[in-house]
């Protein structure tokens, strides 16, 4: 990796580099044995792209050091963190990919410990260090607040012995604080963020960087004691720990309406495992798919958008490899036509996934439940109804496109995006219960859920976010139907009780009404009447907002 590519990916603001250590002292151990160097994976999980990675490699080959990897599963800390079990299980299904990865194309050994905890992460890592004479370790940055305290302890603790703690930037294209205002600070609407995002990219040239294999490596492992240092042993511990966590979650009772092994099984099937499934995935969209997204992206019936976000959410692909293929379709496709809806419009998708990122490296605190619009949030009176919000968790609302998205969640793991504002609208406006027990649904729920992506998506729909709607904005779940699922075909899909109902009826909540009551022509159907009047509804939100 070049010193270019370094300055631009490693953030060395004033928090970095008064916690790195940049001091090694180890002269006299490294007289006799070459220095040696460990590389720590979190949501990077591969081997192309990976900016810590190709650092490290590189410094290590220039200081003719050996190199380890690690990699930290910790499942209690996740569960803290309302981790989905399909998102722990993409996760383990895709840590063994990474280590034979890493064995045939960089020659280095993955190893994999179980910690209960962050905290259990620090102990681990400074036993690690001691015991197998690591002088520098690093890894890429996390923005979220458990883990900014965890790097900050740990950074400290390192110090204390003369070993290098490096972070680097890579979850983002840009990087936070790299996209400021003129005066630098935080933009608080998305639309001329992304002028500037673009511009800066337009003007600037994308680096890839990719880790050279490190010689003489092959025999190097870590010695730690009760951690998976085969492929067959990262098998095994995978299994087992994605056994563990199925059963803590059945055991809470918290998600009894949800068959978790269907779900699983769905998952699985949607998103095969490791950095190859993901760069595939990336080559068909954009052959097949990205020069019809401005107008297919919405149809929820339609497999037309990238299915890229739970591998991006994991790390098994880098955004910047996303954005560049993009602009190379935009490029071949197009020539001079930098003005093509479709692809920019998915480019624009990468930018939103940056926003909320550079979001919450500038707004911490949104880590603890506080909302961005503090003034908006607390005026309004927001409701705890635990029938209301358990028939909106189970897709038994009586609206038909909030209950098949929200059916699909639960079978499936994952919901589509335009589905996702519907919802978490419905749940905001027309039942006005609080975003955030939305927001840690959707977390428990989706394989591809990261906080500042779903933290940002739902105070966007409850108005108390950056660039959020207007609070008089409140999308209609029955007209967005029309438009979006015109022939019911999502809806039926997921509602089979409705299949005979035709279209008309299932797109105008009046004809519903009518249809379902007693006397109606289907109210023999096993379907509630829908449980709020949506305009009564909306007016009613729309004066809790105006207080």
């Amino acid at each position: 990796m070049s010193k270019t590519a370094a300055e631009t990916s490693h953030h060395t603001d004033g928090t970095d580099s008064t916690e790195t250590s940049n001091v090694n002292n180890n002269d006299d151990a490294t007289s006799v044995n070459p220095p040696h160097y460990l590389i720590w994976f979190r949501r990077d999980l591969r081997v192309h792209d990976n900016t810590a990675l190709a650092a490290l490699c590189e410094q290590a080959n220039a200081d003719n050091a050996s190199v380890s990897a690690i990699y930290f599963v910790t499942p209690e800390q996740w569960q803290a963190h309302d981790m989905s079990l399909t998102q722990l299980d993409h996760i383990a299904r895709t840590l063994p990919i990474l280590a034979k990865s890493l064995q045939t194309q960089l020659n280095i050994h993955l190893t994999v410990q179980l910690c209960s905890s962050f905290s259990d992460c620090v102990e681990a890592l400074l036993d690690i260090c001691s015991a197998n004479q690591i002088s520098t370790v690093m890894a890429n940055h996390e923005y979220e607040g458990n883990e900014i305290k965890r790097d900050q302890q740990l950074t400290k603790q390192l110090a204390h012995n003369d070993i290098e703690f490096i972070r680097w930037h890579d979850q983002c294209i840009l990087p936070p604080q790299t996209i400021t205002t003129n005066d630098d600070s935080m933009y608080q609407v998305f639309t001329p963020f992304y002028k500037k995002w673009r511009h800066t990219l337009d003007v600037s040239t994308m680096q890839m960087h990719e880790a050279s294999a490190i010689s003489d490596n092959t025999k190097v492992k870590l010695e730690i004691s009760h951690a998976s240092a085969t492929i067959e042993d990262i098998e095994r511990l995978s299994k087992e720990v994605v056994e563990d966590y199925q059963k803590t979650l059945q055991n809470t009772g918290l998600l009894e309406h949800i068959n978790i092994d269907t779900q699983l099984e769905h998952a699985r099937a949607a998103y095969p495992a490791g950095e190859d499934a993901a760069c595939q995935r990336l080559e068909d969209f954009i052959t097949d798919d990205i020069d019809n997204y401005d107008m297919s992206r919405d149809v929820p019936s339609l497999h037309a958008t990238s299915q890229l976000s739970a591998y991006l959410t994991i790390g098994t692909i880098s955004p910047r490899l996303c954005y560049l293929q993009a602009t190379k379709a935009l490029e071949k496709l197009h020539g001079n036509d930098s003005d093509n809806n479709d692809i920019n419009r998915w480019i624009s998708e990468l930018a939103w996934r940056d926003f909320y990122r550079h979001v919450l490296d500038y707004k911490p605190e949104l880590i603890r439940h506080q909302a961005y619009k503090e003034e908006t949030d607390t005026k309004v009176s927001w409701s705890y109804d635990e029938d209301n919000f358990k028939s909106w968790c189970t897709g038994k609302t009586g609206v038909p496109l909030v209950d098949a998205a929200m059916r699909c969640l639960n079978t499936t793991g994952f919901m589509h995006n335009r589905l996702r504002m519907v919802t978490a609208m419905f749940l905001t406006k027309d039942l006005l219960i609080d975003w955030r027990l939305g927001e840690r649904y959707f977390m428990q729920q989706l394989i591809d859920g990261d906080f500042a992506s779903n933290n940002g998506g739902w105070q966007w729909s409850a108005s108390t976010g950056t660039d959020s709607a207007p609070y008089f904005r409140i999308m209609n779940p029955f007209s967005q139907a029309k438009t979006h699922d015109t022939d019911a075909e999502f809806i039926k899909t997921w509602l089979p009780e409705l299949k005979d109902i035709p279209t008309t009826i299932l797109h105008s909540e009046d004809k519903m009404r009518q249809a379902l009551a007693k006397g109606g022509k289907f109210a023999d159907i096993d379907y509630p009447l829908p449980m709020v009047e949506h305009k009564a509804a909306r007016q009613l939100a729309i004066a809790e907002f105006k207080k």
